[in-house]
């Protein structure tokens, strides 16, 4: 039987303005963000306008999604032409409380998922209130305290060894421990506890995942936070969720996103909360900023939370672990990006220096933008005793970041060829091999 022409996706390609080969190079780099590694080339968008669809299912999503950021719209799997039926995309504004037991590991991190209301507008939308049970098993204090000791054990585990490690295990917990859990019977009280401590098991579950650079799972555990922490009627933990989604979309590139939901953070900060946590919140403004190009303004939000941290007297939490060593580093990037270079270089230093030893991981990460913006500088030898650094610690972790860092120190050595300091450099890495896991 003869295939149809898919003219649904020739319109898509018109109205985008793209080629074919565009359009593959742009499914190939959305893929990266779902973990997957995808090699699609002009050849391949032509088979799919002849009529064939992609075998995997994940693929048309990736597909509507590179549209809806070309055409700055949404545009829905059906719109292409690739798939039967297509998955439900999250729904903007309110949260929903979350199924955690089917966020799965391949998804596609969708623009559209990211116009999620702030607190002032979840709440004139609707009341929050916690929701019923709906089995007869009941849950109470050690219940609790399990949760409790177990976000812990996993917040130790990500940042001591990295978000890669247990990231499977903590979504399985997720889903087969807490979301039962949910669904008994508790007093309010109890409930609303186990709302807030599911909403923080989810934001970590998610930073695992953002560190493994698996975006698209890594949204939906942040959008689940935000939804338990709306039924919980959390402004911290909602706070803390928009400004993970801030983070995350800024590592993306999503600028103004980014700086739009950073402000959103910080309006649903309640008022009795810490200098730390309101630190923790207008230093992601400062770096959104940044990203965005307003000095003025990045200037202003980093100069106030450098303000809070001093005042701050709390030890650092669970969620809001925000210190001075994680202050320096967001100054730093700030400088970054208002490309003073030198500036940005003593700051990282001294925020490695402050740098509590468990947190191996922001440690290694930290090394390696270290060693980057010493590149820049020309400071070749300084850059490779920092790559040096970085390799004492890096079989000890397992992050897509610090993989990705790997493969950029990887790239260094080869393109420095004579420099002695690069060439014993090189010798180390090869002796590390391929990265870790």
């Amino acid at each position: 039987m003869a295939r149809s022409l898919n003219n649904r996706l020739r319109a898509l390609l018109s109205e985008a303005g793209w080629t074919g080969a565009a359009l593959a190079q742009t499914i190939n780099a959305l893929g990266g963000e779902a973990g997957v590694t995808l090699r699609f080339d002009r050849t391949s968008i032509a088979h799919w306008l002849g009529g064939m669809r992609p075998r995997d299912a994940l693929v048309p999503e990736l597909v509507a999604e590179a549209f809806s950021r070309r055409l700055g719209r949404t545009v829905s799997v059906a719109e292409t032409g690739l798939a039967q039926c297509e998955r439900t995309s999250p729904d903007p504004g309110r949260p929903e409380l979350p199924q955690l037991g089917s966020i799965g590991g391949r998804d596609v991190y969708r623009t559209d998922a990211l116009q999620v209301a702030g607190w002032s507008a979840l709440v004139a939308r609707s009341p929050i209130a916690s929701s019923g049970a709906s089995t007869g098993e009941w849950i109470g204090k050690a219940e609790l305290d399990s949760a409790s000791a177990m976000m812990r054990m996993f917040s130790d585990l990500d940042a001591t060894i990295g978000g890669g490690y247990a990231r499977e295990t903590l979504s399985g917990y997720l889903g087969t421990t807490i979301a039962p859990w949910l669904r008994a019977r508790a007093t309010a009280e109890v409930r609303r506890d186990l709302l807030i401590t599911a909403s923080r098991l989810a934001y970590l579950c998610g930073f695992m995942w953002f560190d493994d650079e698996r975006h698209g799972t890594a949204q939906r555990y942040y959008l689940a936070s935000l939804g338990l922490a709306a039924e919980a009627a959390d402004r911290l933990g909602y706070s803390a969720g928009l400004r993970a989604l801030s983070v995350q979309a800024e590592y993306l590139k999503h600028f103004e996103d980014a700086a739009r939901l950073a402000d959103r953070a910080a309006d649903a900060v309640p008022s009795d909360a810490s200098p730390r946590a309101r630190a923790f919140l207008a230093a992601q403004q400062a770096t959104a900023y940044a990203a965005l190009g307003d000095q003025r303004v990045d200037l202003a939000h980093l100069d106030r939370a450098e303000r809070y941290v001093d005042a701050a007297s709390d030890s650092p939490s669970q969620v809001v672990s925000y210190h001075a060593a994680a202050m320096a580093h967001s100054r730093a990037n700030v400088l970054a990006r208002l490309g003073d270079r030198p500036a940005a270089i003593r700051t990282l230093t001294a925020s490695i220096k402050l740098r509590p030893v468990e947190e191996r991981r922001s440690r290694l990460i930290t090394l390696a933008h270290l060693a980057e913006l010493q590149l820049a500088e020309h400071r070749l030898d300084q850059a490779c005793a920092t790559w040096h650094e970085f390799l004492d610690e890096y079989p000890a972790v397992e992050s897509g970041r610090a993989r990705k860092q790997f493969a950029t120190l990887r790239s260094v050595t080869a393109s420095f060829p004579q420099s002695t300091a690069v060439r014993t450099l090189r010798g180390r890495v090869t002796a590390v091999g391929s990265p870790a896991g």
